[in-house]
């Protein structure tokens, strides 16, 4: 087994939890910031739904807020690992995180 794959299967063994809820994505280097769908976490990453396309590399902040008031949101920092084209002519990015808040 190569040391990416390894790296790959060991990233599969934590939980991923589907879910459709809107979060903001900040591109770090220009502060850009898009709307984005969420589609599912784990405590290593996200995948998200983006109309735009974010390179793979791109360092990224990731916000999520929290449904119950009162309660504190997801902020996590991280970098693009996968855009690939969504269906509907948006992007489908992986998002691995480096921090999580």
């Amino acid at each position: 087994m190569s040391f990416h794959d390894q790296q790959y299967s060991e990233k599969r063994d934590f939980m991923r939890m589907k879910m459709e809820t809107t979060a903001t994505l900040r591109v770090l280097s220009d502060d850009q910031t898009h709307g984005v769908q969420c589609q599912d976490l784990s405590n290593q990453g996200a995948q998200v739904v983006c109309a735009q396309r974010i390179i793979e590399g791109t360092l990224v902040e990731l916000a999520i807020p929290s449904p119950t008031e009162g309660m504190q949101g997801l902020q996590a920092r991280g970098q693009v690992v996968r855009c690939e084209a969504g269906e509907d002519g948006g992007s489908v990015i992986g998002i691995q995180f480096d921090t999580l808040d």
